[in-house]
C-alpha cells in the first residue's frame, strides 16, 4: 500500500514560489531597486514604441498617477529612465529607459536566467524539457 506523501504539490509549489521571490527580492536589493521599480523597467524596456506614457504606466500598473509619478521621479534620481515631453502633444510626458536603465534591465534579466539554471541544475535537459511541459499543463489547468 502506497503512503500519502505529507507535502503534497501545492506545497511544494509554494515553497519553490517563496525561494524565487527571495532570491529576486535578494538580487532585486543588491541593485538598489525595488520590486516595483524592476516591474517598471521591464514594462519599459518592452514598450511598443520605446517608451510609454504616465497615463499608459497608471493602466498597467493598475496605479493611481501619483504613485506611477513617484516611481518614475526615483527612478529619473537613479539615472534609470528619462521622462519627456511627446513629440506630439507637449502635455503628454512620455517615459523611457536611460542607457544605464538598459543595462540594469538586463543585469536584473541575467539574474532571473541564473535563478532558473540552478532550479533546474540537478535535472537532465529531458528532464527540464518535460517539467517545463507540465508544468505548463498544471497552469492551463488553474488560470
Amino acid at each position: 500500500m502506497e503512503q500519502e506523501p505529507i507535502a503534497g504539490y501545492g506545497w511544494y509549489i509554494k515553497r519553490i514560489d517563496n525561494a524565487l521571490a527571495k532570491e529576486a527580492a535578494h538580487n532585486m536589493q543588491a541593485n538598489a531597486l525595488t520590486k516595483q521599480q524592476g516591474h517598471m523597467l521591464v514594462t519599459l524596456k518592452h514598450a511598443p514604441k520605446g517608451s510609454m506614457t504616465l497615463k499608459e504606466l497608471e493602466d498597467r500598473f493598475g496605479a493611481a498617477q501619483s504613485t506611477i509619478a513617484g516611481l518614475v521621479a526615483r527612478l529619473e534620481k537613479k539615472g534609470l529612465v528619462e521622462g519627456f515631453h511627446d513629440p506630439d502633444d507637449k502635455r503628454i510626458k512620455r517615459v523611457r529607459l536611460t542607457d544605464a536603465g538598459h543595462a540594469m534591465h538586463q543585469t536584473c534579466r541575467q539574474n532571473v536566467v541564473n535563478s532558473e539554471k540552478r532550479l533546474v541544475s540537478l535535472l537532465t535537459e529531458e528532464e527540464r524539457a518535460s517539467l517545463l511541459d507540465l508544468l505548463r499543463k498544471v497552469y492551463d489547468a488553474v488560470k
